[in-house]
């Protein structure tokens, strides 16, 4: 199958200064173990589109690339499945509008949206008329899984992956946990090939990240689980 996997744009707050880009990693690592069997690409809309800065109201911006822009990328690659990454619940909003460019574009496309926020609140994404599915912590082997499924038609099974939710007679249906991933070895290196490596380069040129970055760069995971103490948690 077809997948293309999307890091939405950004709602910024003014106050947080000029925006930085980072490696969707989270992604990268989905896409490692997708592309095993199947066709992935990997649309970083915020850094691609780093320079548009679209003023939303007072406090905030919206930055990436455009809905139109998306939507240009979506019909040229054609994907069977979209996922889209929710990592923090202040950039539902942007997540969900690409959700809708994807069914403007073709109702019979597959939208799956992964990441904190559906994790917390699955049931409340799936009330978002244009999304199929919602995948609830470790994205990586559920989304295998899920892909498997769909590539088959076996709906029937859908119960039997853990880790996501879906809406059946119109009701959403929420499966088991599944247990999280014990070995990350296990996993293969994010597929950084299919990330904008340059642009990330180019934007560390234009704004340093706190002075210290001005070199080619990547980012890497050691462990899993959240290092910072935002207020907000």
């Amino acid at each position: 199958m077809r997948i293309c996997l999307i890091n939405p744009p950004r709602i910024h707050p003014k106050s947080w200064g000029k925006p930085n880009v980072f490696q969707p990693l989270e992604l990268a690592y989905v896409a490692a173990l997708l592309e095993r069997q199947h066709k992935v690409c990997i649309i970083d809309a915020p850094t691609e589109g780093r320079t548009n800065l679209e003023e939303i109201d007072r406090t905030k911006y919206r930055v990436g690339l455009s809905n139109e822009e998306i939507a240009d990328r979506l019909k040229r690659w054609s994907p069977d499945v979209v996922e889209i990454h929710i990592p923090f619940s202040g950039w539902w909003k942007a997540a969900y509008e690409v959700a809708s460019t994807v069914k403007s574009i073709d109702k019979g496309v597959i939208t799956v949206l992964d990441g904190l926020h559906p994790s917390a609140r699955p049931i409340d994404s799936l009330k978002h008329p244009n999304t199929d599915f919602v995948i609830i912590g470790e994205a990586e082997y559920t989304m295998l899984e899920l892909v498997g499924a769909v590539e088959q038609g076996i709906t029937e099974s859908l119960k039997k992956i853990r880790g996501i939710g879906y809406v059946k007679n119109g009701k959403s249906v929420i499966t088991p946990p599944r247990p999280v991933i014990q070995d990350l070895d296990s996993l293969p290196f994010p597929a950084r090939h299919l990330l904008p490596m340059e642009e990330y380069f180019a934007a560390v040129e234009e704004n340093p990240l706190r002075g210290e970055i001005r070199k080619p760069w990547t980012m890497m995971i050691t462990s899993r689980g959240c290092p910072h103490k935002c207020v907000f948690c």
